[in-house]
Parts: structure tokens; sequence; C-alpha cells
């Protein structure tokens, strides 16, 4: 039986208790795998013009940053434009979808739908000229979105998992941020990681039905361009393994956020992710920007 990995970075547990109404800290050692759970959060895309989010048309993942007092959401900036990364030239066609996270929760009043968090007011990379010095730029893969009151009035909770050494994390248990004293730059002596759903899907626009999967072992290779390259120890045979990972946090085994996935190469170990270091400069953007628009 493999032993539990455990880290001591310090992540925040989403409470949610009213009574209390507020966040408390993370400070005890956690395992990977639990970490690796509890800051994954399901998306679904939808169009913009959809009533009641009905129909998805893809879905994707992300995590939560805590930023001072501040929370971001982040993801792969394709699964809400989608439409910008289709064939071989990518540039902005300004269509944006609805991204939506999964909460995990029913809502006591309608036990029968599955409730969803809408977000709105992402940025982008390109809308404040980030690293860009050519008049097109080709889209830089990560947005995020800074969250308000109304987007917390739900808790983000877990579905039950158990994994291969028979860890097992509990349906119910409440999500985590990601801090950004987490975040680290890759290096080749660690090993990585990444968890998620794929596969998923509505059945009758009420349950979800996705499985879990976890992504181990990934070998950190190169910087190449906007992304970091890893590597899988296995060929990638099929790409719908991965559909739904996009916008996941990459994991070093010792609990450090490194980068955000955006795409892996079919028929090779090829695993493209954005650095962190440009989530922090978008977020930090971001908070400027928010300051201003008050």
């Amino acid at each position: 039986m493999k032993k539990r990995k455990f880290v001591s970075c310090i992540y925040k547990l989403f409470s949610m208790v009213k009574r209390h109404n507020a966040t408390h800290q993370m400070e005890e050692q956690v395992s990977l795998h639990e970490v690796l759970v509890k800051t994954s959060y399901t998306t679904q895309i939808t169009e913009s013009d959809t009533k009641n989010l009905d129909n998805p048309v893809g879905f994707g993942s992300g995590f939560i940053v805590q930023y001072d007092s501040d929370k971001f959401f982040v993801t792969a900036d394709h699964t809400i434009h989608k439409d910008d990364y289709k064939g071989e030239i990518e540039e902005r066609t300004w269509k944006d979808y609805v991204v939506s996270i999964f909460n995990n929760y029913t809502d006591p009043n309608n036990f029968i739908s599955t409730l969803i968090t809408p977000l709105d007011g992402f940025y982008y990379m390109e809308q404040f000229h980030l690293d860009k010095s050519d008049n097109l730029p080709r889209p830089v893969d990560i947005c995020v979105c800074k969250m308000k009151a109304i987007h917390l009035q739900n808790p983000f909770l877990t579905d039950q998992v158990t994994f291969t050494n028979g860890e097992k994390i509990n349906a119910g248990e409440h999500k985590f941020t990601i801090q950004m004293e987490c975040f680290e730059e890759p290096n080749n002596a660690k090993k990585y990681f990444v968890f998620g759903k794929v596969k998923t899907k509505l059945i009758d626009n009420i349950l979800m039905e996705s499985q879990n999967t976890l992504k181990e072992s990934l070998k950190f290779e190169t910087t190449s361009g906007d992304f970091l390259l890893f590597n899988t120890q296995e060929l990638i045979t099929d790409k719908e393994d991965w559909e739904g990972l996009s916008g996941s946090p990459v994991f070093s085994e010792d609990g450090k956020c490194v980068g955000v996935l955006s795409d892996v190469l079919e028929n090779s170990k090829s695993i493209w992710v954005i650095p962190i270091s440009k989530v922090k400069m978008l977020i930090e953007v971001a908070i400027q920007q928010e300051v201003s628009n008050d």
C-alpha cells in the first residue's frame, strides 16, 4: 500500500457556517490527496444567452486563490472564450461564454436540482497588454474573476473520492482556497500532480455524471514561450481522458501550486501549463483595476 503524502503549506477552509460567517485557516498538515481534491472546482460552460444555465457546451476546472482579503477564481481562458482557440490561428473573437462552478450542494428548498454558481467579470492578460509586444497577440490561456459576496452565498463541497492507497475524502467536506505563499516555480527534481473530473455530463439537466481522475508523477521539462512543458509517464493516447481538466491547478509533491493546466498533446507525453507567476501577475493587475473602478 502506498504511503500518504503530507504537505504543510497553509490553505483556507471554506467553513460557510452562517452563525460565524467566516473562513478558518488550516495550519495542520493535510495529505496531498486532500489538497488535490479540495482545491479542484468543476465548472460548466454555457452560451451567454442560455436561460437558467441549461444545455452546457462544455466542462472545465478551476481553483480559488486567496489574496489578502479577496478571493479570485482562476481557470483556463479557453473555457470562457472557446471560439478564440479554434484552429491554428488563435485570436480574439470577443464572444464570451458563462462559466459556473458546481457547488456539490443541494439547496434545501429544491432537492432535485444541482446547485451551481455562475461567475462574471473575468480578467484576461491581453486586456492589460501584459507580456505581449506584438499588435495581434495570441491569447494567453488564463483568466481570473474576483469573487463577490453573491458568489459565496452557498458552500462548495466535495463528493466522495477513494484513492488506490485506501485514503478516502468524504462527501460534503468544505473545499479549500489556495494561499499565495503556496505558489512556486517548478523544478526538475519534484513530481507533479493534477486531480479533477473528466467525461462530465448532465442527465436530464439535473444530475451530474463524471469520472474522478488523478494524473500523477508528472515531470517538469522546460519553459517554452507562455507555457511550462510537463511530461506524463505514459503516452497520452486518448485526449478525452483529460477533457474537463482545463484550468486545474498543478501541484508539486509537497503541495505547492506551480501553474494552470492548459492543454495536452495526443499521442505524446506533453502537457502544457500556464506558469503560476502569470496568475499572480493577472490577479495583482485585476486588483488595481477593481480599485480604480470603485
